[in-house]
């Protein structure tokens, strides 16, 4: 897309898959305002469709939030419009016409054509991304809090504990060996995240403390899981465990 578009206010139109079933199928529209300045905004309407079968209890229950619908309207973080802004540089002029499985996305400004991305999955992701980030700011989901426990190059153990913000790309922690500090390349720390919960996690097994010098998860939800006992690798991935440590490593 040409980047003068950008300049001015635009809007993007999401839908999840039509094969993405109640409660979790969502219509969604997020307007741009002053994108390319130091002071971008944004306002969000998000729809979810087809939620009056679902009680409040079963949405919560499903880590669901129980509204049909969400707004918001405020600034934009300038980490998020850089992320966003190269992303919509990619798009095309054309029109989307997705699969059963493939989501609705299309950007427009008022006075051009309509524009999609070239591939539709990534940019699904990063829309995804973009909403947990501005349901952080808003206030309606925390942070995930995450922990990790493992051998470094060195040899010594250490325990990672932390926030890992949508809303700032970052992860601030405290390091057992280096005390507070913070990671903010968001790419090595998606990648870190999508290779840690690819695992299975057993949680009959796992323990609210981590006492045994193991490497070992912490994904949030209270426990602490131990490689090979609460923590079991995906089948067929006999190198997981070794590849998990080598991220922890690297980025640590």
């Amino acid at each position: 897309m040409n980047p003068n578009k950008l300049s001015r206010s635009f809007k993007l139109f999401y839908e999840s898959p039509i094969n993405v079933p109640a409660p979790y199928h969502l219509e969604a529209v997020f307007s741009f305002l002053q994108f390319d300045t130091d002071k971008p905004s944004v306002a969000i309407e998000i729809q979810y469709i087809d939620r009056s079968d679902f009680s409040r209890e079963e949405l919560i229950a499903d880590g669901l939030v129980p509204d049909d619908s969400w707004t918001y309207e405020g600034e934009l973080p300038l980490v998020w419009r850089d992320r966003l802004m190269s992303a919509f540089q990619e798009y095309v002029t054309g029109s989307c016409s997705p699969k059963d499985q493939e989501p609705f996305i299309t950007l427009e400004a008022n006075d051009t054509t309509p524009n999609v991305p070239l591939y539709l999955e990534p940019q699904e992701s990063l829309i995804q991304e973009f909403m947990q980030a501005m349901f952080e700011i808003d206030g309606r989901e925390l942070p995930l809090y995450l922990g990790f426990q493992f051998m470094d190059r060195k040899g010594n153990w250490r325990k990672i504990e932390g926030e890992m913000s949508f809303a700032s790309l970052s992860f601030t922690y405290h390091d057992s060996e280096e005390g507070q500090k913070t990671y903010a390349n968001w790419d090595e720390l998606q990648d870190l995240m999508n290779h840690v919960f690819i695992a299975e996690f057993s949680a009959d097994k796992a323990n609210q403390n981590c006492k045994s010098a193991s490497l070992a998860v912490y994904p949030g939800d209270g426990l602490w899981y131990v490689a090979g006992h609460s923590l079991r690798k995906p089948s067929g991935n006999n190198y997981y465990f070794d590849e998990l440590e080598e991220k922890l490593q690297f980025i640590f």
